[in-house]
């Protein structure tokens, strides 16, 4: 299932991380995003962080399948509010995301990022903008089961 999902601007408020896309096999970690999800959430365990309806995971894409982009894993607030100590930023902008479901096992996410940028974005008659992809997790979901359900947002026009 896809939908437009319409952002309002913010600063997503987290751990960042370098990592090769996952359209890169042999230069992809696995480990790298669960990693900075462990850190953001040690460090954000006793703030206000983590009272929120939605996590959120923000790819900064490189122009290149062998450069590293960035990722971001945290919550969205205020772009007028501070950064807490500890944490880094990334704006995002107004707009909006063509909103694709996962469904399964985060591990099988590969598979719902092919099919969202090779076979719904191109027939839905949007083109990306300029702007962080993001993923939309539920805090109370768990995301090894076979139920779980995520969003991959990709920006668009």
């Amino acid at each position: 299932m896809s939908e437009t999902l319409h952002i309002k601007q913010g600063r997503l408020v987290g751990v960042r991380t370098s990592i090769f896309t996952i359209f890169n096999p042999e230069k992809y970690d696995a480990s790298a995003i669960p990693t900075a999800w462990k850190e953001f959430f040690s460090k954000a365990a006793q703030s206000e962080l983590v009272k929120t309806e939605s996590f959120y995971g923000a790819s900064i894409p490189s122009m290149s399948l062998d450069a590293p982009m960035d990722y971001f894993a945290g919550v969205i607030i205020d772009s007028n509010s501070d950064v807490p100590a500890g944490f880094e930023s990334v704006e995002i902008p107004e707009g909006d995301y063509l909103a694709v479901d996962h469904v399964g096992p985060i591990t099988n996410i590969a598979a719902s990022y092919q099919k969202a940028y090779m076979e719904i974005l191109p027939t839905a008659g949007m083109e990306m903008r300029p702007a962080p992809h993001l993923e939309v997790y539920n805090p109370d979901a768990e995301p090894m089961d076979a139920n779980y359900r995520m969003i991959i947002a990709v920006p668009v026009i």
